[in-house]
């Protein structure tokens, strides 16, 4: 029974791997991107494993010593890798079609029932084979639980840290100003060069026409985790590690090892050291942990779903239901759960959203800070806005179109509230992606749309919008040959120096 048991619970981690298949190993990425305790969701995960595994055998066990044994386990035999792989086709690069795992299913399910019927020698191996597998399974459970207990442990750094000058009255401020604003996943083809015919940008259009445009720019990287700690301290950074105490150790290109990094190391310290106040609204990186060294007033952010239908602000009961209700839903409608999970990430994101748009307005509204850094996380997927409705979207039905849509209206706040300021005229503004729309990594998900593929042309185009509009520029320019998107850190080291823009 002991045995049938440690296999139960073994099928049942690996049925719900894909909800915490990231918090393994010390779940390093999901810690660098939440600013939460993990406690209740490790919990909860144990206890799904739990309980999943003593259904299972309370289903097994009563059979064991019975004639309908063989039986139970012939349709185990059948039944249990197809669904498998259903539940984690989605961890596999690119993803795994349906009608690719209906078809393994069925070849699977016709070799068991020919090994039955004509090599019944053959046939009883490799149920053998398969209970082994299935012990070994459970010595992963054992495994994955204590890795969550381990993770559970783990105390997130500081999310917010105030300046005095942003909590209590202050005289206007009479310093130059940069305003720094990455908008995660901005592409420059579909807003300026190739933008859908029905989408309408006055926004960014208002910011083209008074600010230098950049036609070409060439991307530092394909992800976020390492393009900003690349523009923060103008080197390439290739690999990274977040170890268990919150200390962020990058490795550069051409530099042997990882260094640890913390504000000193970025633009930020360049800022402080030459007298600007710095201040930093961020999504999904640790700034206030990391860099907060260096960064007077600072605040991060990100209630995103983790892989499975769990969030760090629902209860330990509810992230015990939610997966298992998800599970069970799979199970009847697989299509449909999976749009029901994207639905669920929809509202997450929208939490993120207005916790980063309102603090983000907050700050410029103040006018205290010099050297203001905003990481917005629109337009990245997934999208949380509807053109139709004009208003935020609740469901997994709206496209990358939509959350270009919602963008544009967060540079339109951000323009009214700085041309408002006496320091407008002193004001350095640079509009951004940190990446181009990775058409790659979206478009086998369940929220991709018909107007996102309309929109693709089924082309990843790897430039990242780029807009910096200088003091007193009125007029449009553009730079339209190759230019570095490292020039960034650049040409903020200019302007902090006090040195004229040079592109």
């Amino acid at each position: 029974m002991l045995k049938k048991l440690l296999q139960c619970v073994g099928i049942a981690s690996l049925i719900l791997v894909v909800n915490y298949g990231e918090l393994l190993g010390g779940g390093s990425d999901v810690r660098m991107h939440v600013p939460f305790p993990l406690t209740a969701i490790c919990l909860a995960q144990i206890a799904d494993i739990l309980i999943l595994g003593l259904f299972l055998a309370a289903l097994v066990v009563p059979f064991q010593h019975t004639g309908l044994y063989r039986w139970v386990r012939m349709l185990l035999a059948m039944l249990i890798p197809p669904y498998l792989l259903e539940r984690t086709r989605y961890l596999f690069p690119g993803g795994i079609e349906a009608g690719t795992v209906l078809v393994v299913s069925i070849i699977w399910i016709a070799i068991l029932l020919l090994l039955r019927q004509r090599f019944p020698r053959w046939y009883r191996e490799t149920l053998r084979i398969g209970s082994a597998i299935c012990v070994f399974f459970g010595l992963f459970a054992i495994s994955a639980i204590l890795q969550l207990l381990w993770v559970a442990t783990w105390k997130p750094g500081p999310q917010q840290q105030a300046a005095t000058w942003s909590t209590s009255p202050q005289p206007p401020r009479q310093h130059p100003l940069i305003v720094w604003v990455i908008f995660d996943e901005l592409s420059h083809d579909q807003v300026y060069d190739h933008r859908a015919r029905d989408l309408n940008l006055p926004a960014f259009d208002e910011l083209r026409n008074q600010s230098t445009l950049f036609t070409d720019v060439q991307p530092i990287g394909y992800f976020t985790r390492k393009i900003v700690p690349t523009l923060f301290t103008g080197k390439i950074v290739e690999d990274f590690r977040y170890d268990f105490n919150n200390q962020f150790r990058v490795h550069y290109a051409g530099v042997h090892g990882k260094l640890p990094l913390d504000g000193s190391g970025t633009i930020f310290g360049d800022a402080k050291k030459a007298g600007w106040r710095t201040a930093v609204v961020g999504w999904y990186n640790p700034y206030c942990t990391t860099y907060g060294d260096s960064i007077d007033d600072c605040f991060w952010t990100n209630h995103d779903m983790l892989d499975g239908p769990m969030t760090q602000s629902a209860s330990f009961g509810r992230n015990i239901l939610t997966p298992m209700q998800h599970l069970v839903r799979q199970a009847k409608a697989p299509a449909r759960a999976d749009r029901d999970l994207c639905t669920f990430d929809v509202r997450q994101r929208y939490k993120t959203h207005i916790d980063l748009e309102s603090h983000a307005l907050q700050l410029l509204k103040t006018d205290q800070a010099d050297f203001i850094f905003l990481h917005l996380a629109t337009p990245h997927s997934p999208n949380i806005w509807s053109r139709i409705d004009d208003d935020y979207t609740q469901f997994c039905d709206s496209s990358y179109l939509d959350n270009l849509a919602l963008a544009d209206r967060e540079m339109s706040s951000i323009l009214t509230i700085l041309k408002a300021s006496p320091r407008w005229d002193k004001t350095t503004l640079i509009v951004q992606g940190d990446h181009s729309w990775r058409v790659d990594t979206w478009d086998w998900h369940p929220d991709w749309t018909e107007e996102d593929d309309a929109a693709s042309h089924d082309i990843f185009d790897t430039r990242p919008a780029l807009v910096i509009h200088q003091p007193g520029q009125t007029q449009p320019q553009t730079i339209s040959g190759p230019w570095q998107q490292l020039n960034v850190h650049t040409l903020l080291e200019q302007t902090i120096q006090g040195q004229p823009l040079k592109f």
